[in-house]
């Protein structure tokens, strides 16, 4: 199968070219606001307990907005559903700035439920839209140019965030990642509409978000494909958690550790950025996706274990790295067939219903994660051997799912079209 290089891409394709740029820079942005918010709770007193529930209310509205969020995308313009999470979001992110002392803490909740709830929007949308600007052929360079990209922001932006939050404070941070949003806006301006037949609002019940639940009940190939990033979270959400924790108490550099977080920010972004640039060639070989699905979570166990044992931050580093290099390859390959398995009339459900489940997961376990650290007297290194045991549970469990359903016959390649009543072409 051959497929267009990233430049070329890029080059020719002006459409996807826009997405692509959105994204770019609101992620960017995202990031530097993250490393802001971790350093500003922990400013006013939040230990590991406080940093998990602003992650954990970064991450809910996802599973409860999914099912109005799915049906906004398959029934409005999905450039128009961008946009306006990317205006409402740059107001809502100078809001950051009021917190000035402990007894506006509160804010951070507020704001971030506020501004991941515009994102829920976002995300499903932007998913569902890029094979209406990306041809058949181009589909598995542009999953792994977003992929790419998310690697490249979160490396860039995990990393410049600690080092502006070090170097000059929180609130250049807050004023640059509104100022992303508005840029994002913009450039989403100027996309001429993608060929998309929205569904009329008159509609009959049937297309409404639970059509896309039965769809994947009655299709269990693309049912399990759609929970792989589940189990991403499930088995190694901690990285985020267990970065601000190594950063700040294990190993800290720089004013409250901000540099350290920063450069584990950063390692996670270039495993991430490594697992992506090798996706392509990943998806072209002649390999079984459903096994090699099974033995990327082992090893993600693998090192996790090899995170436990380190004694310097160098040697988290390199865990970070490896772990995030498995993490980016199996959300590669799973977007990529799941824009393939699915019609596109349902993507956009489908697309919430996988971010739903995946930041539902990755919540609750963060959650956990920070009650084991703060109230349960968990020291770091029990919980990252917690997180790489879960590893381990979720290769097992996928296991099990190979011998329930057809997985064995996943294939890279694309699936003839198939109507909503047939079954799975893989």
């Amino acid at each position: 199968m051959t497929t267009i290089g990233y430049i070329g891409l890029l080059r020719q394709n002006p459409r996807f070219r826009r997405v692509w740029a959105a994204q770019l820079v609101s992620e960017l942005g995202d990031w530097l606001n993250y490393a802001a918010l971790m350093q500003l709770a922990r400013q006013y007193g939040g230990g590991a307990e406080m940093a998990a529930l602003i992650i954990a209310i970064e991450l809910l509205p996802f599973p409860l907005w999914s099912p109005v969020a799915g049906m906004v995308a398959d029934r409005f313009n999905r450039r128009y559903v961008m946009m306006a999470a990317d205006l409402l979001r740059a107001v809502i992110v100078l809001g950051f700035l009021l917190v000035d002392r402990p007894e506006r803490l509160w804010l951070i909740y507020v704001l971030s439920a506020l501004q991941f709830s515009l994102a829920a929007f976002f995300e499903p949308a932007r998913q569902a839209l890029i094979p209406s600007v990306a041809q058949p052929e181009e589909l598995i360079t542009a999953n792994q140019l977003t992929s790419l990209t998310w690697s490249l922001t979160l490396g860039l932006g995990g990393f410049l965030g600690g080092v502006v939050a070090n170097a000059f404070g929180l609130t250049v941070a807050f004023i640059v990642d509104a100022a992303s949003f508005l840029v994002s806006f913009v450039i989403l301006l100027g996309l001429r509409d993608a060929p998309l037949k929205p569904v009329s609002l008159d509609a009959p019940p049937d297309t409404g978000f639970w059509v896309a639940i039965k769809y994947l009940l009655a299709h269990p190939v693309t049912l399990a494909v759609a929970l792989v990033k589940t189990g991403i979270s499930v088995a190694g959400s901690g990285v985020w958690l267990l970065a601000v924790v190594y950063g700040q108490t294990v190993f800290p550099v720089g004013r409250d550790g901000a540099l350290s977080v920063g450069i584990l920010n950063g390692a996670h972004g270039l495993g991430a950025l490594v697992g992506a640039l090798t996706a392509g060639w990943f998806l072209r070989q002649r390999l079984n996706i459903a096994w090699s699905i099974f033995w990327l979570f082992v090893l993600r166990g693998v090192f996790f274990g090899f995170w436990a044992g380190s004694v310097h931050l160098w040697m988290v580093v390199v865990a970070t790295v490896l772990i995030t290099i498995c993490g980016s390859l199996l959300w590669v390959v799973s977007t990529t067939l799941l824009q393939r398995l699915v019609p596109d009339e349902l993507r956009g459900r489908v697309f919430a219903f996988e971010f739903g489940a995946l930041t539902f997961a990755m919540a609750g376990f963060l959650w956990l994660m920070g009650r084991a650290l703060d109230v349960w007297g968990w020291t770091p290194t029990v919980t990252v051997l917690a997180t790489g045991a879960s590893a381990f549970l979720v290769a097992a469990g996928w296991l099990v799912l190979m011998g329930l359903s057809p997985l064995t016959t996943l294939s890279a390649a694309p699936p003839p079209d198939k109507s909503l009543g047939e079954p799975d072409a893989v």
